[in-house]
């Protein structure tokens, strides 16, 4: 079963590389362009229900690729249930940590699991809040597909590695992250970083994963500070970055632990499904009815089930 499964999974994987590298053909990006033109063209904005901070978040992410707030300023439903259930799944991970100490030994971040938050819905809720969505769909200028969060452990112990180095996410061509401090973070504490993107104006962002120097290497020149984006903050404090179009990376904390949520979002439909991954929890594996839910709630968590049958098919199980 375990070498059946292998296989499986190396045809998969070989069937969505394919399938990448024939999308990325001169003609095939053509006619991709073309159809996602005239789908923002014909896509009804809902910028005009968007509030000034909400607006004022859009056009940063449009100049910047980056804003940071708090969630004191957003006037987000939700924040004290997602809050609560966020820290207990903190406080399980610590006492995993307390007693073994082989997860010190992880090579990248520690990971909430499916059974640490199947039970805690309200942190996938938020991820779907009305505003977060309408904000994100300013910026994309398409409807949203939500991609589940994620919620790391960074342990401080300096090294720069995993999500700690520069890199580029591939899940699509534009894509927005919000990440959400679960502690306060300062400069020791593991901030989330991102590279301005006028370093590379005139040059082709290299698209794997590169430590600090080998960057400075690509850019041809030292990355200075005021080139950097560090996003310190007390907990709750709430940042908003296109993680696809801008280098970023969590800086190797020394001080003292992090704790995050990342949620993700894309275009609906995205330009490359079988590269958003699948989520650590979905919306059906929550016993819940979504009588709550609103249909745009509910078409942006079941994004996936609107997709093509070859697109199925290819989709990171």
């Amino acid at each position: 079963m375990y070498v059946l499964k292998r296989v499986r999974r190396k045809f998969e994987s070989t069937a969505r590389n394919a399938l990448h590298g024939f999308l990325s053909t001169k003609l095939a990006t053509k006619r991709i362009e073309r159809y996602y033109s005239s789908l923002r063209a014909t896509h009804q904005s809902r910028l005009d229900s968007l509030d000034e901070t909400e607006r004022k978040i859009v056009t940063s992410l449009c100049e910047d690729g980056i804003y940071q707030a708090h969630l004191d300023d957003l006037s987000l439903d939700g924040v004290v249930p997602m809050l609560e259930q966020a820290q207990n799944v903190c406080r399980d991970i610590e006492l995993q940590l307390a007693e073994a100490s082989a997860h010190h030994n992880d090579p990248y971040l520690i990971q909430a699991s499916k059974r640490e938050l199947a039970n805690r819905p309200e942190i996938y809720l938020f991820g779907l809040n009305e505003k977060l969505l309408q904000i994100v769909e300013g910026y994309l200028g398409l409807p949203v597909a939500f991609g589940g969060f994620n919620l790391f452990y960074t342990l401080a112990d300096g090294r720069e590695r995993g999500a700690r180095v520069w890199h580029l996410d591939g899940e699509d061509e534009s894509i927005v992250k919000i990440a959400i401090y679960l502690n306060d973070v300062d400069m020791d504490g593991g901030p989330f970083e991102m590279v301005r993107n006028r370093i590379f104006k005139g040059g082709r962002p290299y698209k794997r994963p590169v430590r600090h120097d080998k960057l400075e290497r690509i850019v041809g020149k030292p990355i200075e500070a005021s080139d950097i984006v560090t996003c310190v903050g007390r907990s709750g404090s709430v940042i908003f970055c296109d993680t696809a179009r801008y280098y970023h990376r969590g800086r190797p904390a020394t001080g003292k632990n992090r704790a995050a949520i990342f949620f993700n979002y894309y275009p609906r439909p995205p330009r490359r499904p079988y590269f958003c991954g699948n989520p650590i929890v979905a919306l059906q594996d929550y016993k819940m009815s979504d009588q709550n839910l609103s249909h745009y709630q509910i078409q942006s968590a079941l994004w996936r089930e609107h997709l093509p049958a070859v697109a199925k098919y290819v989709l990171p199980r």
